[in-house]
């Protein structure tokens, strides 16, 4: 029983730790209100995405 007990514990410490990581990481799309959207890829260069429908579409680096 105290084994169960030191088991259950380091769960739920593993559960504490990474659901800040796993939150932190994810990703958080843009409010899909217009047609076009300027976001910042990972590198943080520019992109334009293209909303329809109030979904994100798809994305291109802006240009000529």
């Amino acid at each position: 029983m105290k084994t169960l007990g030191w088991i259950l514990a380091a769960l739920l410490l593993v559960v504490i730790v990474l659901v800040p990581l796993v939150a932190s990481r994810a990703q958080r799309w843009p409010d899909c209100r217009g047609r076009v959207v300027m976001l910042k890829n990972a590198h943080g260069e520019p992109i334009e995405c293209v909303c329809v429908a109030g979904s994100l579409s798809t994305c291109v680096t802006p240009g000529p």
